[in-house]
């Protein structure tokens, strides 16, 4: 049973999640086999303030855009 954890920092709509559900599990499909109804998927939104690239927060690079 293929598990796959997707970490996102912000959210996603309702849209995009589906649409990773369903690609992801057909690229698990294709790469390995296993049946689609055996593929796990778990889709986590990290609040960008909890979320860091090189040393800083993604919300505080945010901010520096702004």
């Amino acid at each position: 049973m293929p598990v796959v954890h997707i970490a996102n920092a912000g959210p996603l709509d309702i849209e995009q999640r589906r649409r990773l559900a369903v690609e992801i599990t057909e690229l698990v499909h294709q790469v390995t086999g296993k049946p689609h109804a055996s593929v796990y998927i778990r889709i986590d939104e990290v609040s960008r303030e909890n979320f860091a690239v090189g040393g800083k927060l993604l919300a505080d690079r945010d901010a520096e855009k702004a």
